[in-house]
């Protein structure tokens, strides 16, 4: 697949692929918002991080729920698309390994 493809279904693919490596973007920035501060650390610093990690695990939920739903369309979808919804799976089972 070539980057700015005509193709709707490359197109397709190359978002399912972004919204992958935005999970796992989300969950990098998670893991070093979800510590405590440092020591001697302001009381505003700590007070940033907790609307960002809300914000942060808000965002990741959706994108989780957004490939659930894409991975249920797949599962229903042709017979030709069935190596799509493998790799989504594959996808899926890696993520759950590294952060699950």
């Amino acid at each position: 697949m070539t980057r700015g493809s005509d193709e709707p279904t490359d197109q397709a693919q190359a978002i399912m692929e972004r919204v992958l490596r935005l999970v796992t973007d989300c969950r990098s920035v998670l893991g070093g918002l979800e510590h405590p501060g440092q020591p001697g650390e302001s009381s505003s610093v700590e007070a940033e991080r907790i609307p960002h990690f809300t914000l942060m695990s808000a965002i990741d939920a959706g994108l989780i729920r957004a490939m659930e739903n894409a991975l249920k369309v797949l599962r229903h979808a042709p017979a030709a698309w069935a190596d799509r919804a493998d790799w989504l799976e594959q996808q899926a089972r890696a993520l759950k390994g590294q952060y699950g």
